[in-house]
């Protein structure tokens, strides 16, 4: 191989290297972005039917929570929400009369978190919120079901990746 292949052939790849770093970052941009924006969406729905107490990070609580009790760990495990910020987040939905918190009789250590009738209504009104979304997805945005699975796929191997790298110090 000559010079100037050798040349040519690290260009490419260093250009390579940039590009899968650049779409990395992009990536990450979006991910961040579609979070925020999906507390706006939920925020924006919630006003919309009077529900102006509440924030979007809130209202995915309840609907989190769903109908039966639910350990808050529970909710911490399958990355839902962070720890300062849920306590902070349960205290003031507690205090808006949305759910009650109770410590379990086994371990005082565990709380258990349940919605009231109020809560109950804004889960309804979230899960209604996803299920018109889900079914506009196709027609407004040409997001097809396989997009959906695609998207899905790569986000679970990002959070596997992600996962690792704080588990075992990658």
């Amino acid at each position: 191989m000559g010079v100037d292949m050798m040349i040519e052939a690290k260009s490419h790849n260093d250009v390579a290297e940039a590009t899968v770093g650049e779409t990395f970052l992009k990536s990450l941009t979006l991910l961040e972005q579609v979070h925020r924006r999906l507390h706006d969406v939920v925020k924006d729905d919630l006003e919309r039917a009077g529900e102006r107490s509440l924030t979007g990070v809130q209202a995915l609580l309840l609907y989190e929570i769903g109908d039966g009790e639910t350990p808050a760990s529970a909710l911490r495990a399958r990355g839902a929400f962070a720890g300062t910020s849920m306590s902070y987040n349960v205290k003031k939905l507690q205090e808006g009369g949305y759910l009650v918190q109770t410590r379990s009789n086994d371990d005082r250590r565990t709380v258990r978190l349940k919605l009231t009738p109020a809560g109950q209504d804004v889960r309804k009104q979230v899960a209604a919120l996803f299920e018109r979304q889900a079914h506009a997805l196709e027609p407004t945005a040409s997001v097809r079901p396989d997009d959906l699975d695609a998207f899905n796929k790569t986000a679970t191997r990002l959070e596997r990746f992600w996962s690792d790298q704080i588990r075992y110090r990658l």
